[in-house]
């Protein structure tokens, strides 16, 4: 068994969180006006972000399986009363007209799921992106302020 971390797993960024006081990698670095506290929880803050985008998209996703699930599950029961309605009534110009419109409504049907699927998906992606989307902004000025601090006490 590989004793390798997984670095693709938000969940391995949580773990060292946990077991790894992560000031002490600054204790002997010291840099006039630079708060390596405030730079340590920047970097919790950016991995809990993650962690939060990973488990938004996953709960979209497990959402959208869900519904592909019940969409086949419907096909199925629609299709295999189609095919009992076909073998048990004679072929004429009145049911070969109802045939063709179940047909087009069938068509039509598997079009708006497959739009509301995409939809689904598109949305899982874009709420797991805002929260990185805050995230940056948040660091960006977070940024700011650690390096406006630092040049004041440098000066």
């Amino acid at each position: 068994m590989s004793t390798e971390k997984n670095w693709f797993d938000p969940n391995t960024y949580i773990e060292m969180m946990k077991t790894t006081d992560m000031t002490k990698m600054f204790e002997g670095a010291t840099v006039p006006g630079f708060d390596t506290e405030a730079v340590t929880e920047a970097q919790k803050k950016n991995v809990q972000a993650f962690v939060d985008a990973n488990r938004v998209a996953a709960e979209g996703y497990q959402s959208l399986f869900k519904k592909q699930v019940e969409v086949m599950q419907s096909s199925i029961t629609e299709m295999t009363d189609a095919m009992k309605d076909a073998s048990t009534t004679p072929m004429s110009a009145e049911t070969a007209e109802k045939r063709m419109e179940d047909a087009k409504a069938q068509f039509e049907k598997g079009v708006a799921v497959f739009t509301d699927l995409s939809d689904s998906a598109r949305k899982a992606n874009e709420d797991a992106f805002a929260i990185i989307r805050a995230r940056f902004t948040e660091g960006v000025t977070e940024i700011r302020e650690i390096t406006e601090a630092a040049m004041k006490t440098a000066a």
